[in-house]
């Protein structure tokens, strides 16, 4: 199949904070968005207002997909609520779940030359691993096996952000449009851990036990507190150190992580708390943990509306990778367009910490300075590979 030469046709569902358009965007990949969906009103608004599709599905399970746009790249993280261990696993039980029937009518209907479709790994072993089977013998089954189809489980934290989210991705590339020789998918490689020193803002004073959530929510002092206790008892000082505590788990299930973020979700839309900081992620550090640019949207929505769905979305650093392998294996833009991997750059830049323990100065200007040094080599790196 002849690579196309026209801009790419993307069409997206469960659409939430539009990543696969903002890594578009970023790699400067000519695009047309075709369509986008969502039952969020908030979400609709968000997207409506930044990346304006053609057309908006309030519903695709109300669609007609025979008459729904054609695109060349068809993008979906079908709900994951039914299938998350943090959920009730009910699978295609739940209303939920039977979206990815949606999603793979679409694929049949319109036959992209190419999809991913991304979800939680308890799909893997939902109902006993009936619902992957069903999912996987759904997809291979389309136009009796038109599509090459292939899934990894890829985590956010492995691709130079660190955030510790695992999710499966499944590609699917119409068995026409690959190369001669093709024999498997190319799936970004695995980079060394980060240190999230960076993506925060510096420290302008060192906290201390004093600075906790406010005592009318009982949960959340009483879990920072408590960990913070823990910590301390452990020789841990977690106001010199970088931890991120969930202090609106209960107590049973209140988790951290040191120098890294737990994975962010939509039930946790205010974000993390942090030790080093004696304060929560501000939205900022939200988007920069899911390699999101801050900078490349306009907020139209409350902060905790906004924090709800940074914790929904695709990991933009995750799915950029997967893009840059996939597009020319595809035909998806023009031969020899070179799409450039800045976060394997990220990951190789020795101003990058790999650890906090390796940020010298973390109070005022000296830390500004420090992030400056980080961006500094990042920039030079881009140069010299240019």
């Amino acid at each position: 199949m002849v690579p196309l030469q026209r801009p790419l046709r993307i069409g997206t569902d469960c659409s939430g904070m539009e990543t696969p358009i903002m890594v578009l965007k970023h790699l400067k990949v000519a695009h047309v968005h075709v369509f986008s969906s969502d039952i969020d009103k908030n979400v609709k608004k968000q997207i409506e207002q930044n990346w304006g599709p053609e057309v908006f599905y309030d519903d695709l399970m109300a669609r007609d997909n025979d008459a729904a746009p054609p695109c060349d790249l068809y993008i979906a993280g079908f709900p994951c609520q039914s299938f998350s261990s943090a959920g009730k696993q009910r699978g295609f039980k739940d209303k939920r779940g039977e979206v990815f029937f949606g999603c793979a009518e679409y694929i049949e209907a319109q036959k992209p030359r190419a999809f991913i479709l991304e979800n939680v790994r308890a799909i893997l072993t939902n109902d006993r691993g009936r619902t992957w089977a069903t999912v996987m013998r759904t997809l291979n089954n389309i136009d009796d096996g038109a599509y090459h189809v292939e899934y990894k489980i890829l985590d956010t934290q492995e691709h130079a952000v660190p955030q510790s989210r695992r999710r499966v991705y499944i590609i699917g590339i119409l068995k026409t449009a690959l190369p001669a020789k093709f024999l498997s998918f190319p799936w970004p490689e695995s980079l060394p851990l980060l240190s999230v020193e960076p993506l925060l803002e510096p420290v302008t004073k060192k906290p201390t036990m004093k600075d906790l959530p406010h005592k009318n929510y009982k949960t959340g002092y009483n879990n920072a507190r408590e960990v913070l206790k823990d910590l301390q008892k452990n020789k841990q000082d977690p106001f010199q150190n970088t931890f991120l505590i969930d202090i609106d788990a209960s107590e049973r299930f209140r988790n951290k992580m040191k120098d890294r973020v737990m994975c962010m979700t939509k039930s946790r839309p205010s974000g993390y708390w942090i030790s080093s900081r004696g304060r929560r992620m501000t939205i900022t550090e939200m988007l920069k943990c899911q390699g999101m640019d801050p900078g490349s949207f306009e907020q139209v929505v409350p902060d905790k509306v906004l924090g709800a769905q940074i914790g929904n979305a695709m990991s933009q650093n995750v799915l950029e990778r997967l893009f840059i392998n996939l597009l020319p294996l595809a035909g998806l833009v023009p031969r020899k367009t070179v799409l450039e991997d800045r976060w394997a750059l990220r990951a190789a830049d020795p101003d990058w910490p790999r650890s906090s323990a390796e940020v010298k100065a973390t109070t005022g200007c000296k830390a500004a300075k420090r992030k400056a040094s980080v961006s500094q080599g990042v920039a030079k790196k881009r140069r010299t590979a240019a």
